[in-house]
This record gives C-alpha cells, sequence and structure tokens, in this order.
C-alpha cells in the first residue's frame, strides 16, 4: 500500500511540470481556432494599398521601392514569398499563427531560464497564449504579428544562446527585424542595453569610459537613423491637429467627455516650424515653440498608449485588461530588485519605453495595435516579479535546476 501511494505521489510530481508546460499551448490552440472564427483572414486597407503592391513589385522585378515602404521590406518579402509560390493569403496568415507558437514556446523558455521556476514560466506562458489583444493580429495582413514574434525570437538569441559563434548566425534575423516596421530598431537599442549593463557591472573605471563614449557614438548614430526614419511621416502636422489616437481629428470615434483620449485641443497660439526642414528639426523647433503643449500631448499619448484600456473598448475587454496588464506593471518594480537579472529586466523594460517613446512623438492607434509587440515583455516582467516576492515560496517541485543540474 505505502508502495502504491508513493508511484502515486511520484507519478503527481512528474504530471505537475508536464501540465505546466503544455497548458499554455492548449490555451493558444484553442484561442487560434476561436480568432480564426472571428475573423478568418482580414486583408485590411493598408495591406491592398501598400504590402501587397510592394510584394507584387518584388516579384515581378525584384525591386524594393525607396522612402517610407523600404521599411517595411522585411513583412513585404515575406508577402512576396508566398506570392511567388502561388500560395493565397491564408497560407501567410497560417505561418503568422506558428511563429507566434514558436514564440510562445521561447517566452516559457526565457522565462524558465531567468526564474529557474516552472510556475513563473507558465504564468508568462498563459498570459501570452490567453492574450486575444495579441493574437488577433495573426489573422490580419500587417506587421503586427511577424514583428512581435520577430521580437521575441531576437531577444531569445540574446539571453539563450551563449556561443557568440552561433549568435553571429543570428544577424539576419536581427536585420529582418529592424525591416519589418519602422521601429524595428528598438531590438537592437536594447541589445545594446543588455550588453552595457551585463558588462557595466563587472567592468574597471577604464572600461566603463570607454562605455560611456560608445554611449555617446550610438547615441549620435540613433539621432541619425531616426531622422531618416521620421522624413517621410507627417508628424507634426498631427500635433497641430491634436490627435492622441490618430484619425480621430476627422472621426467620430470621440465619444463625449472623454477627449483627453483622444485628442486635445491646440492653443490658438500654436507656432508651426517650416514645412522643409530636416524631421528631427522640425520637432525640436515644435517643442521649442510650444514646450506646454507639446508636453501635455506627448504625456497624453504615453498614458493613453501604456494605460491600454480604452472609453470605446467593451467592459469586458477592459476588464480583463486591467486583471492581467496592470498587475504586470506592478510586479515590474519586484523584478528590478533582483540584481541577478538586472541586464535582462532592463533590457525588457528598455523595450516597452522605445516603444512607448515612439507612441508619444508619433500617435496611439485606436485598437492598440501599437501596444501588441510589448505584451510579451510586459508579461515576461510579470512573472520575474512573482519569483521576486514568492520565489521562496513556491513549491520544491517549481525549480527547474538544484545546483546546476537538471532536475
Amino acid at each position: 500500500m505505502l508502495s502504491n501511494r508513493s508511484d502515486f505521489w511520484f507519478s503527481g510530481q512528474q504530471l505537475r511540470p508536464a501540465a505546466l508546460t503544455f497548458l499554455p499551448f492548449l490555451v493558444w490552440g484553442l484561442l487560434q481556432v476561436l480568432l480564426y472564427i472571428k475573423f478568418g483572414v482580414q486583408v485590411p486597407r493598408d495591406a491592398q494599398a501598400r504590402f501587397i503592391p510592394y510584394a507584387q513589385e518584388i516579384v515581378q522585378h525584384f525591386q524594393y521601392e525607396p522612402g517610407l515602404n523600404i521599411r517595411y521590406a522585411s513583412y513585404a518579402t515575406l508577402m512576396a514569398a508566398f506570392l511567388k509560390a502561388g500560395l493565397p493569403f491564408g497560407f501567410l496568415i497560417g505561418f503568422q499563427v506558428l511563429l507566434s507558437g514558436l514564440a510562445l514556446y521561447l517566452v516559457q523558455r526565457m522565462v524558465a531560464a531567468f526564474t529557474n521556476s516552472r510556475l513563473c514560466a507558465a504564468v508568462a506562458a498563459l498570459l501570452v497564449a490567453s492574450s486575444q489583444d495579441m493574437h488577433q493580429w495573426n489573422f490580419y495582413m500587417l506587421t503586427e504579428s511577424v514583428f512581435t514574434s520577430s521580437l521575441i525570437f531576437c531577444l531569445a538569441t540574446l539571453v539563450l544562446i551563449k556561443n557568440c559563434v552561433y549568435l553571429w548566425f543570428s544577424l539576419p534575423l536581427w536585420l529582418f527585424t529592424c525591416f519589418v516596421r519602422p521601429n524595428g530598431f528598438i531590438i537592437v537599442a536594447a541589445a545594446a542595453v543588455y550588453f552595457f549593463t551585463s558588462f557595466y557591472m563587472k567592468a574597471t573605471a577604464a572600461q566603463r569610459r570607454l562605455f560611456w563614449i560608445g554611449v555617446g557614438a550610438t547615441g549620435i548614430v540613433l539621432l541619425l537613423v531616426i531622422n531618416q526614419l521620421l522624413g517621410p511621416f507627417t508628424l507634426v502636422e498631427t500635433y497641430a491637429r491634436g490627435e492622441v489616437i490618430y484619425g480621430t481629428y476627422y472621426s467620430p470615434l470621440t465619444p463625449p467627455g472623454s477627449s483627453f483620449f483622444y485628442r486635445i485641443t491646440p492653443p490658438d497660439t500654436l507656432q508651426m516650424p517650416p514645412t522643409q526642414a530636416p524631421a528631427l528639426l522640425k520637432l525640436f523647433l515644435f517643442f521649442w515653440h510650444n514646450p506646454v503643449y507639446s508636453l501635455k500631448l506627448a504625456l497624453a499619448k504615453g498614458f493613453t498608449f501604456l494605460i491600454f484600456a480604452k472609453p470605446h473598448f467593451s467592459k469586458l475587454h477592459n476588464f480583463l485588461i486591467i486583471a492581467t496588464v496592470y498587475p504586470c506593471y506592478l510586479l515590474t518594480v519586484m523584478a528590478l530588485r533582483r540584481r541577478k537579472n538586472l541586464p535582462i529586466t532592463l533590457t525588457l523594460l528598455s523595450v516597452i519605453g522605445l516603444q512607448t517613446v515612439m507612441v508619444m512623438f508619433t500617435v496611439e492607434d485606436w485598437d492598440c495595435r501599437f501596444t501588441a509587440p510589448i505584451l510579451p515583455f510586459v508579461f515576461m516582467l510579470g512573472a520575474m516579479g512573482i519569483k521576486s516576492i514568492w520565489g521562496e515560496k513556491l513549491p520544491h517541485w517549481d525549480s527547474i535546476t538544484t545546483n546546476g543540474n537538471k532536475l
């Protein structure tokens, strides 16, 4: 009888890790089916006007347009590959779904590596797997799904691959990610944060001075890159309209009494920069001549972006956001207390922070599709915060390694 009880207890211990590993994928698979039933294959106007013609141009002439479209070259190339193979758009959607599944696996692997906890890894993976705000974009021919997965792939190569030679082989992935969307460069900046914080804590005073010189040089290069990326965009014109969420100046989206989330009324004394000035100079001049309004508009965009919940969302939608995203914001503060994971914590925060800054300088979207790429990073930080608070109280079977050995 005792032996049977022991066998039952031992088998129960084995089942728990297996259940924690596979439950997120079960939830993910069920959500993909439900979203496909709801959305099918979505071909929005952006795809019809930009991505499909661009992909057709690549297929027919192998020609990449200069200007704004080159910033979407990776996604257009991916679409062109499916067009060249004669496959319908449903296959591209299926590929985006598969990429999101692989990204989910890597999220679980990364959190397990950061926390040495099966429960923390399962929490992060379940939050990612069950997020409709992320996965609905798998069924749209837009960049958000591939961009979100690519960011996770890049981060995984950064923190899971220990061999520098293998890391060099991931450079095509990083280049691909940079050209999925105009803000693709944020993952390179996040990698710089990772390497800087990893080596800075162990560096000598002389090495730290060299680091700061490198940071200054990188900052100058980044400003030049941003100036080129912003060139085709009419940012200052959206500032003049007071748009917090894009398009609300000329749409009926804004409900009465909620204008802060949508538009801010510009002052009568608003001064505009010269139209022919370089992009960064136009931004500087606009902020210089309209400091109070510029700060108010930027903070409104950042707040609207990070608050995530919106007046035009359903009550259930906003409740789910409050129940899942907001606790992770609070847990992020606790994650910062673990000095051992400080480089990766700051790297995750840098992705979120840079995306937020991009929205503050540009504009938020009404359906929060710009938020989707940062949600996995928010959920990973939340799981790391759980480890910081309850790490010593987690059950013994939760640990993945003991003294460096796999259990």
